[in-house]
This record gives C-alpha cells, structure tokens and sequence, in this order.
C-alpha cells in the first residue's frame, strides 16, 4: 500500500510537470534563453537586473541563446547579469563562462560569422566584446575570405556595429609564439 501511495505521489507530480523536460530547466529573459541543468544562484538587483550562476552536466551543456545579441555559447558553468538595453529589450549584459566554451556569433555583416573555441569566455555587452581565454581557436568569415586563428592563449573580439576587430595572444613553446592567423580568400 506504502508504495502505491508513493508511486501516485510521483505520477501527480509529474503530471503537474514538475519534472524539467529531459533532465534541463531554462530561464527566459527577453528573447534571451538560458538552458541548464543545476541552479547554483539568482539575485535580483533594484534596477531589475538579475544575476545568475548555472551549470550544466556531462553530456549536457549549459546553453544560451541571444539572438538579438548574434551569438550562441554552450559551456558547463555560467554566471551572466540579465537587464534590459537602451531599447528596452532583455539582453545578457555580461557572462563568464567556463568549461568547454564553444562561441557562435553570426551577423549580417561585417565578418558575418565567428565560430569559436575556448576554456574561458567573457562577454561584455556595453563594452561590446568577447574575450575567450585557453587553448583558444576562432574561425571567422564574410563574404569574400575565411580566417582562421590557431594555437592562441587568448583572443579579445570587439563586436562593434560599423566594424569588427580581433586581437590575439599567441601561446608560446619555448618562448616562441607558436600562434596562427591564416587567411583564405573564397572561391568566386
């Protein structure tokens, strides 16, 4: 009988749906989303700007989308501020993201897509950069070329409207910088 109650108990739950669709809960912030596994903190500043701290788990990455913002970014731990632009939208203000960071940003021009890879990324919406840290590698492209930076400790993309401007450190062997920046027109 116990275990009848228990397992009604279970299938009431779950009814409500209090179960997170498969094993992840999102935050909504404007058009901004956020999809993560385990809820580590939220804090609520009297400016209605939100903190919050997020992770996700093997296998299942934390995830935010900002399509107002061109970028996509998955990594296992997340701490970002939430608050509105000048326009009034939610946007993600700033983020620091760690783990294995994977960094999408595309937009219609200037170099319209960046894919990126990193230990470590910060983003700064006023500043409007993306600074990625460790082991880091970034494939950039527009219309007429592709580039490609390899073998970087860091780079810092300022993604400015009118232009867009990358600067990169290399990582060093032996005192040598051993990064690379390769940049290949496209075929007409």
């Amino acid at each position: 009988m116990r275990g009848l109650c228990v397992a009604l108990l279970i299938g009431v739950w779950l009814l409500q749906g209090q179960q997170p669709p498969q094993g992840g809960q999102e935050i909504r912030f404007g058009r901004v989303t956020i999809r993560y596994d385990v809820l580590v903190s939220t804090r609520r500043f009297k400016s209605d700007a939100y903190d919050v701290e997020v992770r996700g788990k093997r296998g299942s990455p934390v995830r935010v989308e900002s399509p107002d913002q061109y970028f996509t970014l998955t990594c296992a731990q997340l701490k970002a501020t939430l608050g509105t632009d000048a326009r009034g939208r939610g946007v993600l203000r700033t983020a620091e993201a760690t783990g294995q960071v994977e960094f999408v940003y595309d937009r219609p021009q200037p170099l319209s897509k960046l894919n990126g890879t990193a230990r470590r990324a910060l983003y700064d919406d006023q500043k409007r950069t993306i600074t990625l840290e460790g082991d880091v590698s970034l494939d950039g492209e527009d219309e007429f070329y592709r580039i490609r930076w390899r073998d970087n400790e860091r780079i810092v993309v300022y993604l400015e409207e009118d232009l867009q401007r990358v600067e990169a450190k290399s990582k060093e062997r032996d005192g040598v910088p051993i990064g690379s920046m390769v940049i290949e027109p496209k075929q007409r």
